[in-house]
């Protein structure tokens, strides 16, 4: 069966006990923790063979993916509680508008071995340049 590269989002399922709000459990196969500066990098990931499943826990973000060679802005917040799921060879990369870093929960979905190149940034390409400028002032 092959993987949807359709980037999914949902809420997440929360559960309140007392003054504390739980999240619901991801499935994923290991858990990571970004903290992602203010600031425009021009910087896309994109992996082979993971699937990202994203949540702002503080801050927020411009999650930007390019699909059919246009770029794609979702805005992330952490009052929102949204997830992302964005699958294998979907490029995306994050703009952070605020002037705090923006702390970033990845349940990530392994569908092979975890590939070094999938952890280095690619350069925007030139052509999207402009547009990726225009999402960072939207």
């Amino acid at each position: 069966m092959a993987l949807s590269r359709t980037v999914e989002l949902f809420p997440m399922e929360r559960s309140q006990h007392g003054e504390a709000v739980f999240s619901a459990p991801r499935a994923s196969d290991e858990t990571l923790i970004a903290e992602i500066a203010s600031g425009d990098s021009f910087e896309l990931f994109c992996h082979r063979f993971q699937t990202d499943q994203l949540l702002v826990l503080r801050g927020s973000i411009d999650l930007v993916v390019l699909q059919n060679r246009q770029l794609r802005r979702i805005a992330l917040r952490e009052d929102e509680g949204l997830w992302v799921r964005i699958p294998p060879g979907v490029p995306h990369g994050a703009i952070n508008r605020g002037r705090i870093p923006a702390l970033v929960v990845n349940a990530v979905l392994r569908h092979g071995p975890s590939d070094p190149r999938d952890y280095r940034p690619l350069p925007v390409p030139l052509q999207l340049r402009s547009q990726w400028r225009r999402l960072a002032v939207a």
